[in-house]
C-alpha cells in the first residue's frame, strides 16, 4: 500500500512538472496598429507553446528605457524587453542585459541582414534579437493633392522628388485649402533627430562614423540643417506640435503632406484616408537618404540568471523574429532575410512604394551614449523652432555635447 501511495506521488509530480509553465513577462511600449499585431502575435505564440506564457506589459514609449534602467538596478526586471537597436551599447555596456550567444538556434544569425545583426553584438557578445528596421518616410494625402490642382498628365497627385518640390507643393495646398499646416510632424524626436540625420546626410555629412565608433559632428553642416528645419517653421507650412496632434492632423485630411516612420502603415490603410508614401525628398544632386532605426527584443539582466527563464525568454523572441512577416503588417522592414524575400511580406500593400528606401537608411548611432545625444538633440531642436537658439548656437552646443559625452 505505502509503494502504491509512493508510485501515485511521483507519478502525479511528474504529470505537474510536465505541465508546468513558464511565466515570461514581455515589456513593450507598441500601441495603435502595433500594439494590436504584438499582443495577437504573443496570444498565437502562448497557443503553440504551452509550456511557456508570455504576458505583455505595456510602458509608455517615453517611459521605457528610465523605468527599464530602474528595473535593472533594483533587480526586478522583466523577463524580456523591446529595445531600438542603436541603444543596445548603451545598456550592455552598463551590465544591464543578459548575453543570448549560449541560447540562440544556430540557423537563425546567418539568416539576418549583415548590417543588423553585427550592431546586436557588443564586445563580442550577442545581446538582442532585431525584428525589423524602419525608416523615416513622407506620407502624402492625394485626394487634398488633387483638390490643389497637384496632378500630372494622368490626373495622378504628384509626389514630390526633392525638398523644392515638397515646400512648394505644402504651400500650394496649404493657402488654397485653408489647411492650418501643409506637413504636419511631430517637433520632438521627429524633427530633432531623424529629420536632422537625414537632412545632415544629404548636405554630405556622416554623423556616425562606424569605424572609430563615433560621432564627428560637421559644424557648418549641422548649422545649416537647423537653418533648413528652423525654416520650415518660420514660412508656417510646419508648426510645432506633438505626435497625436501631427497624427490627428493627416488622418483628419488636415494636412496634404506628413512625417512619419513606416510603422504608420499598421494604421493608414484602415482608416478613410486616400494616401500614398515615399520616400524622404532630397536635396537637388543629393539621394534621398533618410533616418531608420530597428526593435529588438532583449533579456534583461537579473541578480541571478535562470538558464530556464532564459531559455524560454529566447525561444519566444527568436520565434517573433521568424514570424515578422506578420510584424511587417506594421509597415516595417523585415531584417531576416528568408522573410524579407517571402511572398507573405512581398505581396502586403503598398510595399512596393517604400522597400527602395532601405538602400538609403542611415541608421541612429549604436554606440555608448547615444541615449544622452538624442536627448539634447530633441532639446537643441526645439529651442532653434521657438526662435531661443540660433542655428549656430544649436550646432556649437550639440558639437560640445557630443565631445563632453564621448569622453566620459
Amino acid at each position: 500500500m505505502k509503494r502504491l501511495v509512493v508510485l501515485l506521488f511521483v507519478a502525479a509530480l511528474l504529470i505537474t512538472t510536465a505541465f508546468a509553465k513558464t511565466t515570461i513577462t514581455v515589456w513593450t511600449f507598441f500601441s495603435g496598429g502595433e500594439g494590436f499585431i504584438v499582443t495577437e502575435l504573443i496570444k498565437k505564440f502562448n497557443a503553440e507553446n504551452p509550456d511557456i506564457e508570455v504576458v505583455e506589459q505595456i510602458v509608455e514609449w517615453g517611459e521605457l528605457y528610465n523605468k527599464l534602467t530602474t528595473a535593472v538596478v533594483a533587480g526586478d526586471p522583466p523577463d524580456v524587453s523591446v529595445m531600438h537597436l542603436a541603444l543596445i551599447p548603451d545598456f550592455a555596456s552598463r551590465g544591464a542585459l543578459t548575453a543570448i550567444d549560449n541560447y540562440v538556434s544556430k540557423d537563425i544569425l546567418p539568416d539576418y541582414v549583415p548590417e543588423i545583426i553585427s550592431k546586436a553584438h557588443y564586445a563580442g557578445k550577442l545581446y538582442a534579437i532585431p525584428i525589423d528596421t524602419h525608416p523615416l518616410v513622407l506620407y502624402f494625402n492625394k485626394g487634398l493633392l488633387k483638390k490643389a490642382g497637384l496632378v500630372d498628365q494622368n490626373g495622378e497627385a504628384l509626389v514630390p522628388k526633392t525638398w523644392d518640390e515638397l515646400i512648394n507643393y505644402a504651400k500650394t495646398v496649404q493657402a488654397k485649402l485653408g489647411l492650418e499646416v501643409g506637413i504636419s510632424v511631430e517637433s520632438g524626436p521627429m524633427t530633432g533627430e531623424r529629420l536632422f540625420i537625414a537632412y545632415y546626410t544629404q548636405l554630405g555629412g556622416e554623423f556616425y562614423d562606424a569605424k572609430s565608433n563615433t560621432i564627428k559632428l560637421d559644424l557648418e553642416k549641422a548649422k545649416k540643417t537647423y537653418e533648413f528645419i528652423k525654416g520650415l517653421y518660420d514660412s508656417g507650412v510646419m508648426k510645432s506640435m506633438d505626435y497625436n496632434t501631427a497624427e490627428s492632423l493627416f488622418q483628419n485630411d488636415q494636412s496634404a503632406f506628413h512625417f512619419n516612420g513606416v510603422w504608420a502603415m499598421a494604421v493608414y490603410p484602415t482608416l478613410n484616408i486616400n494616401f500614398g508614401v515615399t520616400s524622404v525628398p532630397a536635396i537637388a544632386g543629393s539621394k534621398p537618404y533618410t533616418w531608420g532605426d530597428s526593435h529588438t527584443w532583449v533579456v534583461p539582466k537579473r541578480p541571478k540568471d535562470d538558464p530556464n527563464k532564459i531559455k524560454a525568454a529566447v525561444k519566444f523572441i527568436e520565434w517573433f523574429a521568424r514570424n515578422s512577416a506578420e510584424w511587417a503588417k506594421a509597415g516595417h522592414l523585415p531584417v531576416l532575410k528568408s522573410v524579407l524575400n517571402s511572398n507573405a511580406f512581398l505581396q502586403l500593400p503598398m510595399r512596393k512604394d517604400y522597400a527602395q528606401v532601405a538602400n538609403f537608411v542611415v541608421p541612429a548611432p549604436s554606440m555608448k551614449g547615444w541615449v544622452e545625444i538624442r536627448q539634447k538633440m530633441w532639446e537643441l531642436n526645439q529651442s532653434v523652432i521657438l526662435g531661443q537658439m540660433t542655428p549656430e548656437q544649436a550646432a556649437k552646443e550639440l558639437q560640445q555635447a557630443i565631445k563632453n559625452v564621448l569622453a566620459d
